[in-house]
C-alpha cells in the first residue's frame, strides 16, 4: 500500500509517522473543516482512508464512507492519537 488520505485533524504528524511505518509513501490530507472539503473527490490512487473522528462532521464522514465503499477503499476510524491508530492498523493488518 502506498497512498493514503487523512481526513480531519490539524496536527497529524504522529498519524503520518504511523502510516509511513506501514509503507505508505504518499499521504494526502484534508482538514475536514473547510466547506470545500465536502466537495472534494477521493484521489484515484487512494488505498487507505484515515478518518480522524474527533475533527470532522458526521455529514462529511458519511459522504467519505459511501465513496470509499463504492471503490472498496479501506477506512480506519481513529481519534487524533497515533497510539490508537497504531493499534487499529495492526488489527486490520495492512
Amino acid at each position: 500500500m502506498s497512498t493514503a488520505l487523512i481526513v480531519g485533524g490539524d496536527q497529524i504528524q504522529g498519524i503520518r509517522q504511523v502510516l509511513e511505518v506501514h509503507g505508505i509513501k504518499h499521504i494526502n490530507h484534508w482538514s475536514g473543516r473547510k466547506v470545500r472539503d465536502g466537495n472534494k473527490v477521493i484521489p484515484y490512487d487512494t488505498e487507505l482512508i484515515v478518518l480522524v473522528t474527533d475533527w470532522i462532521s458526521h455529514k462529511l464522514m458519511h459522504k467519505i464512507k459511501k465513496a470509499a465503499s463504492r471503490r472498496s477503499v479501506r477506512i480506519v476510524y481513529t481519534p487524533n492519537e497515533s497510539t490508537v491508530l497504531r493499534e487499529r492498523m495492526h488489527i486490520g493488518a495492512i
